[in-house]
């Protein structure tokens, strides 16, 4: 043993209990004693409110990302449409749709559109599939509509309006970053600053499902895959393991949860400082 570490812990030994300052000293003396804080690296993007002049890049990213790997569509081998086209940008015109940027260029990398559903939207949306010739986007759209309706939560709750975050999609090349995360967080928080007393998000894959988890959402309702049958009661739907069916997440506190969050993070700085000095 060094002489001189012998002699300091030989020094905190006879230490008086009340008496810390010489504890403290020793601590901030050694390495091993000190917490080193992680070093929070820049973003390279910013998740901000899509405009108009973008959603003819947002419909283009989302052909080349979303149609091709989302399971519902992607079982059906969906060919992006005008009809999807058309549904994708009403959705957007509410205003509600968020996208990722790179900060350095500008370029739109992922989205999560985000819309209102009423009572009535899932008949709407079946009247739509019926003037629909192509079977696939019919089926599609139908199902939908089925999903929309399932858990029946402007009845149950007794409201008249829900914020959906209805398509979550990432270029590939800007994956595994924590783009889709950052999205749906940002978009959770919209709607409670929109006034939505319930945010909702119908997980298609699992890994929605988990980021919905992740968010605190809590699951009010779950549909196998194998449970949605055409006329011939045969699945519509047969997509690879592991996705398994849709799990529907709702937060019906949206506006609680997101003042409980601003709060935490305006007391954390606080509490760092504190832990600092002390």
């Amino acid at each position: 043993m060094s002489p001189i570490l012998g002699h300091s812990i030989f020094k905190i030994l006879s230490i008086p209990k009340p008496n810390r300052t010489l504890l403290n000293e020793f601590k901030r003396s050694f390495s091993i004693f000190k917490k080193k804080e992680k070093v929070k690296e820049a973003s390279p993007y910013i998740v901000v409110r899509a405009s108009k002049e973008e959603y003819n890049d947002i419909i283009r990213i989302m052909h080349e990302s979303y149609y091709p790997e989302e399971p519902t569509c992607s079982s059906l081998n969906i060919t992006p449409n005008a009809v999807l086209d058309q549904r994708a940008i009403k959705a957007m015109e509410e205003g509600l749709t968020l996208v990722a940027k790179c900060k350095y260029n500008g370029c739109i990398v992922g989205a999560c559109i985000n819309e209102s559903t009423s009572p009535w939207d899932p008949d709407m949306e079946e009247k739509l599939a019926c003037t629909v010739k192509c079977e696939k986007t019919k089926k599609l759209l139908m199902f939908y509509a089925y999903l929309t309706r399932a858990p029946d939560l402007w009845r149950c709750l007794g409201i008249q309006k829900v914020y959906e975050m209805g398509y979550v999609f990432v270029n590939r090349t800007h994956r595994k970053k924590g783009l889709a995360l950052k999205l749906m967080e940002e978009s959770k928080s919209l709607g409670a600053d929109a006034g939505f007393a319930v945010v909702r998000c119908d997980a298609t894959s699992i890994y929605t499902a988990k980021i919905c988890e992740k968010l605190g959402m809590q699951k009010v309702a779950e549909i196998p895959y194998c449970t949605y049958l055409d006329q011939n009661l045969e699945p519509i739907f047969k997509p690879p393991w592991p996705q398994e069916g849709v799990k529907i997440y709702c937060d019906c506190s949206p506006q609680f949860h997101e003042v409980n969050k601003k709060l935490k993070a305006s007391t954390e700085p606080k509490r760092r400082k504190k832990n600092i000095e002390t």
